[in-house]
């Protein structure tokens, strides 16, 4: 150093001079894990709030970050704070309320807070371009012959203002010729705009109101109706949380005590959400709905980003009274939520796959907290965390539905042992009662439901002489054969491949046979013995473009199909009243995945679907083909008995450490190199295990241990499970463990899921 320089260190200060500076408090929509403090420019300052996306500098000055804005104050700071660069956008729907239930997430789940803001408005991650719409107006132009009645009717409906084209075409059943006509004569003028925030777009339906909607007059039987009372009970306490769960057996009336709850709702000046699982129950519940309600706006993950961008625009401006979609509506910016009703709560769609993986029930309890709101949960099936809340948790209330509505009556169920299993062949497929009352049902004139929860023409291709099966060559799963198209496809990492014909070891070379066969043979065979039968497939294979569900729905509604075959969506919670056999083939296979819920599954998924037969006066029957019939799952699903079924199967969680008596978290490990995702996955769990120790004595970790799927997109997988008390002992285990820098092993994928529900 000079010494000229050195004669100037008198000139710095020791400590920094305390300013006041009006600050923000940003989270990057980027992995980071914390937010970022920032100071606002003077000329800013009007237009920065909460919600406001903003541009700003990260350290290499050269780089810059966008980011949203979850907080502003005014405090002394004694350092320099980089200031923001750019105000890209003043006003976003995400609410004080959304950000404070983002940052929630963020906490709960352990996702960077950037993360848990794009999924709770993900306009700001994939921003659509307003829609622009063509309008007409009127010229001070003269013209210059005489003009015909028509073209002047035209100028007539202009003279107070402009119009939309397509309004004007309809109301005056104008010609496109016509309007060039007086476009080219400069009398009229066309020009676009976008579309206003207030504008019902295509996601949103208010044209099929009907004021006098037979629904309407249906009466509520006496349990509708003291459910419907408690409800509307805790409505009427302003800002008061509270969470009901409506448990009722299937056909019992669930959704026309959400109707009338909304309309509760609504009569308060507040809004509503319906979250339903899948978007084929979202289809068809918005078609009933749309008849009751005047603003009513669907959300779910098959809208383009436009439409979804308009439809999100509409809901924040106050346009929609009413939101229903799957998992991703718990987030509409609604300005004033009062209800949140979540249908078929315990199914597993509803919890979200990739980070931030939350659960969609959870999170509108979460924000009925925040808000101050009321949370209606409804299951013939109840999830047994939500049914163990029910029973011990203060802010829990249970609703009983005990019969179904009017005269009908649920179908008479039989089990009944397949003597060969279709996993080995044709035989047993459909059994000698399940054909006999499939020709029965059709010569009667009734519909059937079918479920086989399994996809493709056969789910294994097997050598008859070594055993060996034809696997993914990037994953261990066996390859589902699809015989339509020839090809075998993995349904773990969606590879197509041309179906092999001979085993996999060249030195046997046997031909393969198709094993476990599938949905698609089901579909075959029954054309095959019944030729006369209409036949309505609903799978995922063949519900792939975003008005599939809706005609194929729409089409067995109808009567325009005999026989409704499927996988699982066939069971969640559709309602078709012609329906009066409902057969399941192989109603054991879940029970034999290795998941703590496997037996809860099973007698979920049997449950709802037996519950789609009966649901109008007379006779039905349901007819449950398994290779076990003695399994207490199924017996219980029999008699549909929930409660004796959730009574064993808690005491039996309870001895085991398993939620709802704990919390879990799993942390997976992926890398090519095998030895590197076990020895991070090793060094995690000693990591986690001595970070507990110091925490909770009762909060347990795992050895680390290959997934079930070890194997997935060429990828090794390691996973270690922990388990932990109820009171947040998992936060602050992910928390201290992040202090030790343990939470960044050297793998190519690494995912922290807490409160699990897939453990392939």
């Amino acid at each position: 150093m000079k010494q000229a320089d050195r004669q100037q260190l008198w000139l710095i200060p020791a400590t920094g001079t305390p300013a006041t500076h009006v600050v923000a408090e940003v989270a990057l929509l980027n992995r980071e894990r914390r937010t970022r403090t920032y100071a606002v420019p003077d000329p800013l300052r009007p237009m920065v709030a909460s919600g406001a996306l903003l541009r700003v500098p990260l350290k290499d000055p050269r780089r810059s970050a966008v980011g949203v804005c979850v907080q502003t104050s005014e405090a002394p700071w004694d350092q320099t704070l980089p200031a923001i660069g750019e105000l890209l956008a003043a006003r976003t729907p995400l609410t004080p309320e959304l950000i404070q239930l983002a940052l929630w997430v963020a906490e709960y789940y352990f996702c960077p807070p950037g993360v848990a803001l794009a999924a709770v408005a993900p306009i700001l991650s994939r921003d659509a371009p307003p829609r622009m719409l063509r309008y007409l107006r009127k010229t001070d132009a003269v013209a210059a012959r005489p003009l015909t009645p028509a073209q002047q009717s035209i100028l007539d409906a202009l003279r107070d203002g402009p119009r939309l084209r397509s309004d004007l075409t309809r109301d005056l059943g104008v010609t496109p010729a016509r309007l060039r006509t007086l476009l080219r004569a400069a009398l009229l003028e066309e020009f676009t705009q976008p579309e206003p925030a207030t504008a019902l777009p295509e996601a949103c339906t208010g044209g099929a109101f009907d004021p006098d909607a037979p629904e309407d007059r249906f009466e509520l039987s006496p349990a509708q109706r003291a459910a419907l009372d408690a409800v509307s009970s805790a409505l009427s306490q302003e800002h008061t949380f509270l969470v009901h769960l409506l448990f009722g057996v299937p056909g019992s009336g669930k959704t026309e005590v959400y109707v009338r709850a909304i309309r509760a709702a609504l009569e308060r000046r507040r809004q509503a959400i319906l979250i339903v699982p899948e978007i084929a129950l979202a289809t068809q519940i918005v078609a009933r709905l749309a008849r009751r309600f005047q603003r009513v706006c669907v959300l779910h993950s098959r809208l383009t980003p436009a439409a979804r961008g308009r439809a999100l625009a509409a809901i924040a401006s106050g346009a929609v009274d009413v939101v229903i979609g799957t998992r991703t509506a718990v987030f509409a910016p609604l300005p004033d939520v009062g209800l949140i009703i979540v249908d078929e709560e315990q199914d597993h769609s509803l919890k979200n796959l990739a980070a931030p993986r939350y659960h969609a029930r959870d999170v509108a309890i979460k924000r009925a907290q925040l808000r101050g709101g009321t949370v209606l949960l409804g299951s013939a099936t109840p999830a047994l965390e939500t049914w163990h809340n029910a029973h011990t948790a203060s802010h829990f209330r249970l609703l009983r539905l005990p019969d179904r509505v009017g005269d009908a009556r649920l179908p008479d169920v039989q089990i009944v042992a397949a003597a060969d299993s279709p996993a080995d062949g044709a035989q047993g497929m459909l059994s000698p009662p399940l054909e006999s009352a499939i020709r029965e049902t059709l010569q009667a004139g009734e519909q059937i439901v079918l479920l086989l929860n399994r996809r493709g023409f056969a789910a294994q291709l097997r050598c008859p002489a070594c055993g060996l099966l034809a696997r993914c060559p990037r994953c261990t799963a066996a390859l589902v054969y699809h015989r339509a198209d020839h090809v075998a496809r993995c349904h773990a990492c969606h590879l197509a491949l041309p179906a092999p014909a001979n085993c996999p070891d060249a030195t046997c070379g046997t031909k393969l046979v198709a094993t476990r066969l599938a949905i698609q043979y089901l579909h075959d065979l029954l054309a095959q013995r019944f030729p006369q039968a209409r036949l309505l497939r609903l799978d995922s294979d063949t519900m792939r473009r975003r008005d599939d569900y809706a005609r194929a729905l729409h089409a067995f509604e109808q009567r325009q199909a005999d026989v409704l075959l499927g996988t699982q969506m066939v069971a969640k919670g559709l309602d078709f009243p012609g329906v009066a056999l409902v057969g399941v083939i192989e109603a054991d296979a879940s029970l034999w995945i290795p998941d703590f819920r496997a037996a809860e599954r099973t007698f979920q998924l049997v449950t709802q679907v037996i519950g789609r037969a009966g649901r109008r006066p007379g006779t039905s029957r349901a007819i449950i083909q398994t290779r076990s019939p003695n399994l207490p799952a199924l017996r219980c699903a029999r008699t549909l008995d929930y409660e004796g079924f959730a009574a064993d199967e808690l005491a039996h969680r309870e001895r085991l450490f398993y939620p709802p008596f704990a919390r879990l978290v799993r942390l997976i490990l992926a890398d090519p190199r095998p030895a590197q995702a076990r020895d991070e996955a090793r060094r995690l769990s000693r990591g986690l295990r001595r970070c507990g120790e110091t925490l909770d004595a009762r909060i347990r970790v795992s050895d680390a241990a290959r997934c079930v799927a070890p194997r997935l997109r060429d990828l090794l997988r390691y996973h270690v499970l922990v388990a932990a008390p109820r009171d947040g002992g998992v936060q602050r285990l992910l928390l201290s463990a992040a202090a030790e820098k343990l939470l960044h092993p050297r793998v190519q994928r690494f995912v922290i899921d807490v409160d699990p529900l897939d453990f392939l």
